[in-house]
């Protein structure tokens, strides 16, 4: 029953506008965001755009984060995941400055989560937003980090840094490729592990086809 009112609730407020939304289903959200049901709070970020259309989102800012800090840690990874491929539509709607600033470092978080689908998800998360805030954002906010999981023990964690490579070549400059991508490949060239090599190869070849077309 409330996983159904939390799907459903804030798709009325452009219908019944801001005096009613104000009035009759703030208070409702505002509850609903301290549900202990992880998916019950899921369901009310997946339609939060309808309460940013109405109210704005600048002064719940303050009760929205804490609510995805908690389902972004939470133990199911499929609740965890759907948290991920939310955080894009949250940053257009939160803006760049307060994005980067409150949850930036748990989309960087996820590039080291144990799960495989979580950390894929997290590369295709840091896309999307280089996407939207652009190449310059990107240098600044993310590049580092993503690119100091080369020195991880862990070969999964290496990989990942070739994976995200691959991925943010297609939407940063040539400039900032050849700047922080093209070094990092060279020292994983020679890797120990025959895995991490190939895959640097893989990651060039993907980031000349890049090239060829543009």
């Amino acid at each position: 029953m409330r996983q159904a009112l939390a799907e459903n609730l804030l798709a009325i407020c452009p219908i019944i506008e801001k005096g009613p939304t104000n009035e009759h289903i703030l208070p409702i959200f505002l509850a609903l965001l301290r549900d202990e049901s992880s998916d019950v709070r899921l369901n009310l970020f997946k339609r939060l755009e309808d309460l940013n259309k109405v109210i704005g989102l600048e002064n719940l800012q303050q009760s929205i984060v804490p609510a995805l800090k908690d389902l972004s840690e939470d133990k199911n990874w499929r609740i965890k995941l759907s948290v991920v491929e939310q955080y894009p539509a949250l940053a257009k709607q939160l803006g760049e400055a307060f994005f980067t600033e409150k949850l930036l470092a748990i989309c960087l978080g996820w590039l080291y989560d144990t799960v495989y689908s979580i950390r894929m998800a997290a590369i295709q998360n840091l896309k999307e937003l280089t996407q939207l805030f652009g190449s310059q954002w990107a240098e600044k906010n993310i590049l580092r980090k993503m690119i100091e999981l080369k020195q991880e023990t862990n070969y999964l964690h290496r990989l990942t840094t070739l994976f995200g490579m691959a991925e943010l070549a297609q939407v940063i400059t040539s400039d900032a490729i050849k700047k922080n991508f093209i070094p990092i490949l060279q020292q994983m060239s020679k890797d120990k592990i025959p895995n991490i090599r190939m895959n640097v190869a893989k990651t060039i070849i993907s980031i000349r086809e890049k090239h060829m077309r543009s």
